[in-house]
């Protein structure tokens, strides 16, 4: 692997480059590191979001925001690419498509909804008492079948680092994101989609990936003993779902 610093809008933006057609976008408080075990296998290339990771961060006020840089960070890697997007990162992706559809061949959206309630809990206990906060998230990332507690702290140190102001800001944008009557009217029409989400997902639950099956006629894979960190917890199970998808 290699890391590239590709500059969009003034500000460096750090990809985890592997090279292929497949573009990767994160999480809440993640970075483009949660997507090791898809990038080793399948190749591609994946974002560390505006400060997140090692990209420097800048001025983001919602979904809308992360997607232009999203948008212009492909433009810069050239070609067309199969965009994954978890939680907040399909957030992006829907949002990316509905820019640019031109460089999306497919979208892959995993974990994730078109409209990213949170708790008001969550997103005061953010503000006012951080490191409590992501652990009661982190409690309800994985399924309770999934015992890995190294891949559990890895990601809670990640969200750690990633600190509170920039993980309120990823809660709040999917807080606001909202599609659902964009796609109840037939206002977003996509070409190709493939959902991957656990059976014991409660933060994106299965229906809300049925919910695209029904609007746009997705393609679906539910993942039994998985929870909302599926690429982690069940690595092997979506790299088949998304080499299927792309004709690897």
């Amino acid at each position: 692997m290699k890391v590239e610093k590709v500059e969009v809008f003034g500000k460096f933006v750090n990809i985890h480059s592997y090279g292929g057609d497949i573009f990767y976008i994160h999480g809440s408080g993640g970075s483009g590191s949660v997507w090791k075990n898809q990038l080793r296998k399948l190749g591609g290339y994946a974002i560390d979001l505006p400060g997140h990771g090692d990209s420097e961060d800048a001025e983001i006020n919602g979904v809308d925001d992360y997607a232009d840089f999203v948008v212009t960070t492909m433009e810069n890697l050239g070609g067309r690419f199969f965009v994954v997007g978890h939680s907040l990162g399909g957030a992006i992706a829907q949002k990316v498509y509905l820019k640019k559809p031109d460089i999306v061949k497919g979208l892959i959206l995993v974990s994730t909804g078109a409209r990213l309630r949170v708790l008001p809990e969550i997103l005061e206990g953010l503000q006012k008492d951080f490191e409590k906060t992501v652990r009661f998230i982190v409690e309800k990332l994985f399924s309770p079948s999934f015992e890995d507690d190294e891949i559990k702290k890895d990601v809670f140190e990640e969200i750690l680092r990633c600190g509170s102001k920039i993980t309120y800001r990823d809660f709040k944008a999917c807080n606001d994101f909202d599609l659902l009557e964009d796609y109840r009217s037939g206002r977003v029409r996509v070409g190709r989609a493939l959902c991957i989400v656990g059976a014991d997902d409660v933060m994106t639950p299965v229906k809300y990936s049925e919910f695209f099956v029904k609007m746009i006629n997705a393609e679906i894979s539910v993942i039994d003993g998985a929870g909302h960190m599926v690429m982690l917890e069940k690595p092997e199970e979506v790299n088949e779902a998304i080499k299927r998808f792309c004709g690897l």
